[in-house]
């Protein structure tokens, strides 16, 4: 077993140091979306969705990709070793002749997939026969790219095409739809409270989100805006012996150390735009606001005030975005003390329930809603004229995210 695990160390090592970082950037996808149909989320919600993707992504690249390092001294050695296993009642001598090893074997298979029917069943509300189905779907599919070598990327089979495998692992996904209903009727589904047109107490999570969004836009302008001038400066400048460059038929000579100023002062005009002068002018909301429904003015502040506000958050963000470009080409340390800083507000946010420019002073309307101790979990309040019924509800989204579970394919 050892000789067998040491052709996989290197892809092994990757697909451990990988698997929870590419997680956590397919998660953003699905946030960003429930935050665009539902306008707030719950920190226990955002965590699920965190789950599910880092189960199903861990579920296919454990089962398929950790491949052997080498594979011509692999598939030599291990000629003929991996043919398809296709009698169904193999686990029968497999237990009398392995005794718990083979038990365990067994009941591992059914546990791997058990997550899978739990989430079919109680966050995308599939019926028996379907979740029956998909399990033996999945399961199929992973044991035959495994039969032929992830579908010949690999030069040999790798590990065994077992038909017991299919058994067992379909008989999961149906014990994870047997728990998901049990767990459904100790904690019913929730749903949602009412949808406002744009969050104005927005949690950390929330923020998050929308600020990465708005990263992308900002990374979309400047990135290009760079190579287009870098491509023309090079194509319009004439080098010379010493490394330096000649523009304008000689009338001006510049060395290259300029560039690197490129990147910094694109992001710093596009973080303006998008940070700035959107939000400025559309009520708090940049663009990555507007998809998710929050705006990060979260009082109504006129004058000196908004404009302290803006000025404040533009200088704490704005510099360390830019730092982090700098550092990403030049800099690691700089890069990372300034992960560290995003990292600190965060924090900050999850606890204090706001960002430290929110506490510019603005005018006093109605008192901001009850948030979770995560401030992921804002509400707007309900108006006076309510009935009692919906600021019962209303209450109960904000106040706590406690075995509330209102995930990916939750109804409005």
């Amino acid at each position: 077993m050892l000789t067998y695990l040491g052709y996989f160390s290197t892809s092994f090592t990757i697909a451990i140091v990988m698997w929870p970082i590419l997680s956590a950037v397919l998660t953003l996808p699905i946030l960003a979306g429930l935050y665009h149909r539902h306008h707030r989320m719950k920190l226990l919600s955002a965590g699920a969705a965190y789950l599910t993707v880092l189960y199903v992504l861990g579920l296919i690249t454990f089962t398929l990709y950790p491949m052997p390092d080498d594979p011509e001294a692999f598939c030599a050695a291990n000629a003929g070793q991996f043919a398809p296993q296709l009698d169904p009642l193999r686990f029968i001598s497999d237990i009398q002749n392995g005794g718990l090893s083979g038990i365990l074997q067994l009941v591992m298979n059914v546990v791997l997939f058990m997550p899978l029917g739990f989430v079919l069943t109680r966050w995308l509300r599939w019926r028996w026969w379907a979740v029956l189905i998909g399990g033996f779907a999945v399961s199929l599919f992973i044991e035959s790219s495994q039969l032929s070598g992830f579908w010949g990327l690999y030069p040999c089979a790798y590990r065994q095409f077992d038909v017991n495998d299919l058994m067992t692992n379909t008989l999961g996904a149906m014990a994870g739809l047997a728990v998901a209903v049990l767990f459904g009727k100790w904690v019913p589904m929730a749903h949602m409270p009412e949808r406002s047109e744009y969050n104005e107490h927005p949690g950390a999570v929330h923020r998050l989100v929308t600020f990465i969004i708005d990263m992308v836009f900002v990374a979309l302008v400047y990135v290009p805006l760079t190579l287009l001038v870098t491509f023309l400066f090079y194509w319009a400048a004439e080098p010379l012996q010493n490394g330096d460059f000649m523009l304008f038929g000689g009338h001006l000579t510049v060395g290259v150390g300029w560039l690197n100023f490129l990147a910094p002062i694109g992001a710093s005009l596009a973080f303006l735009i998008f940070e700035f002068l959107i939000p400025l002018g559309h009520k708090g909301r940049t663009l990555g606001g507007m998809y998710t429904h929050m705006t990060i003015e979260t009082k109504p502040r006129k004058g000196i005030a908004r404009a302290v506000f803006y000025i404040l958050r533009t200088l704490i963000m704005g510099a360390m975005v830019v730092m982090f470009i700098i550092g990403f080409g030049h800099n690691a340390h700089i890069m990372h003390y300034t992960f560290y800083g995003f990292v600190i507000l965060f924090l900050f946010a999850v606890f204090a329930h706001r960002m430290p420019w929110d506490f510019v002073p603005g005018s006093s309307v109605a008192p901001a809603p009850a948030v979770s101790v995560y401030g992921a979990a804002d509400v707007a309040a309900a108006p006076a004229e309510s009935s009692a019924a919906n600021a019962h509800s209303d209450k109960e989204g904000a106040a706590t995210v406690a075995g509330d579970d209102a995930v990916p394919g939750a109804p409005d």
